[in-house]
C-alpha cells in the first residue's frame, strides 16, 4: 500500500483496482479507494486529477473499436507525438500493463508518446475550474457593483452589512448590494484590508486568485494580484479559514466532503504559490501585540517562572507558544522589558536560560534542555 503514497496521477491511471474504482465495475475496488482516501487525504488532489483524465478519456473513446481503428489511432497519435516535441527531446520509455480495454491503450499511449505526464492536462483543467476574478463575477447570481482603486491612496468601502474594506490602488472589488441570507460573498483582485462585522449566521466569504478565503468577523489583509504568482492572508484580529478555491466549491456542492483548508489566528499569515498549489503558514516578519497595554508599558520579571513570561507574550500577540512546561519549571529569571519587540524578548529569554526557539507552522517552539 505505501507504493500508492508515492504515486503521480498518471502511475494512478496505469493502476488496474483504480480503473475499476473509476468505471464503478467492482464493489471490492470502491471500498479499498474510498477508505485509500479517507486515510490519506493529503492525496487527495491527486487522485481527484487522476480521476478526471481517466473520466475524460473515457468519454472521449467511448464506443466500440475494431483492431484496425486501434492501429490506426495509434500511428496518428505517434505521428502527432513526433511533430510536438522537440528534436533534441528523449522520450521516456514506460512498460505499459496490458489494460483490457483498448481505450486504455491509447489513453497510456498518449500519456508516454507526448512525453507530458498528464501535466498539461491538468494545468488546463485546473484552469478551467479556478476561474478568474472576471468569469467570477460575471457568472455570479446576484446583481454586483464594483470599485476600482485607480488613485495613489487607499479606498474606503463600506460595505452593507457595516464591514469596512480599505482598497489598495490598482485593486477592484465586486459585491452585490445586499447580502444574501445565508452568505456574505465578494470578489477581490488585488490588495484589501477586511474589517468585518460579527455575524456567525452569515459566514464572510472573498474570493480572490484561486483562494477562498472565510470568517465570521474579524480584520485581516488579502493580497491577490491575477498578474502575481501567489496570495497572502495576513491576520491581525480573530479568526480565518483560507481554502483553495476548487476545493471549497467542491465542497459546497458534496455537502458531506470535508474540505483541507488552514485557519489562521492573529499574527499569522498564508501564503498560496499558485505554482505549485500549497498553501503555507506562517508568523508576519513582525508580530503585533493584540494585547497592546502589555507592551505600552516596563515589565519587571524577578524571579519568575520562565514559564509564566512565554504565557504572556502568548497571550499579548495572540500566537501559540510551545514548551515543555515541566523541563522549564526550574528555569526563574530576572528581567525587564520595555519597547522590545516579540522576537527580542524571546531571544533575551533564551540567552537566560541556554535555550532556542523557532517558528513552526505559524507557531513558536521552545527547545530547552531545562535549568538546574
Amino acid at each position: 500500500l505505501m507504493k500508492y503514497k508515492l504515486y503521480n496521477a498518471e502511475d494512478f491511471l496505469f493502476d488496474e483496482s483504480f480503473r475499476q474504482w473509476v468505471n464503478g465495475t467492482s464493489p471490492q475496488a470502491t471500498a479499498f479507494w474510498e477508505q485509500w482516501l479517507q486515510e490519506n487525504p493529503d492525496r487527495a488532489d491527486v487522485v481527484r486529477q487522476a480521476k478526471e483524465l481517466a473520466h475524460t478519456l473515457e468519454n472521449y473513446y467511448q464506443d466500440n473499436a475494431t483492431e484496425a481503428r486501434i492501429d490506426s489511432e495509434l500511428q496518428r497519435l505517434i505521428h502527432r507525438a513526433a511533430d510536438r516535441r522537440d528534436e533534441t527531446a528523449e522520450i521516456p520509455v514506460i512498460p505499459l500493463p496490458a489494460f483490457s480495454r483498448w481505450r486504455w491503450v491509447i489513453a497510456a499511449s498518449v500519456l508516454v508518446i507526448l512525453g507530458l505526464g498528464i501535466g498539461l492536462f491538468i494545468y488546463s483543467s485546473d484552469q478551467i475550474q479556478e476561474k478568474s476574478y472576471a468569469h467570477l463575477t460575471q457568472t455570479a447570481g446576484d446583481s454586483l457593483q464594483e470599485k476600482i482603486n485607480t488613485s495613489n491612496e487607499a479606498m474606503t468601502i463600506l460595505l452593507c452589512d457595516g464591514s469596512l474594506v480599505k482598497l489598495q490602488p490598482n485593486s477592484r472589488l465586486s459585491y452585490p448590494k445586499r447580502f444574501s441570507a445565508t452568505s456574505r460573498t465578494v470578489y477581490l483582485d488585488g490588495e484589501g484590508f477586511f474589517d468585518v462585522t460579527k455575524n456567525p449566521a452569515r459566514p464572510f466569504l472573498i474570493y480572490a486568485n484561486q483562494t477562498v478565503t472565510k470568517v465570521l468577523g474579524t480584520s485581516f489583509l488579502v493580497r491577490a494580484f491575477e498578474k502575481e504568482e501567489s496570495v497572502m492572508v495576513i491576520v491581525q484580529t480573530g479568526r480565518v479559514s483560507v481554502y483553495k478555491q476548487q476545493d471549497y466549491e467542491r465542497s459546497t456542492k458534496n455537502k458531506g466532503q470535508q474540505v483541507q483548508g488552514i485557519i489562521l489566528t492573529p499574527n499569522q499569515q498564508m501564503t498560496y504559490n499558485l505554482a505549485d498549489r500549497q498553501l503555507m503558514k506562517a508568523l508576519v516578519e513582525k508580530p503585533r501585540a493584540i494585547a497592546p497595554d502589555n507592551v505600552n508599558r516596563e515589565q519587571f520579571f524577578e524571579d519568575t517562572p520562565v514559564t509564566k513570561i512565554f504565557s504572556q507574550i502568548s497571550k499579548t500577540y495572540g500566537i501559540k507558544i510551545i514548551f515543555d512546561e515541566e523541563n522549564l519549571s526550574a528555569c526563574l529569571v530576572n528581567l525587564t522589558f520595555s519597547n522590545e519587540s516579540m522576537h527580542e524578548q524571546l531571544d533575551v529569554i533564551c540567552q537566560t536560560i541556554g535555550a532556542t526557539y523557532e517558528i513552526l507552522d505559524g507557531q513558536v517552539v521552545i527547545h530547552s534542555k531545562g535549568c538546574q
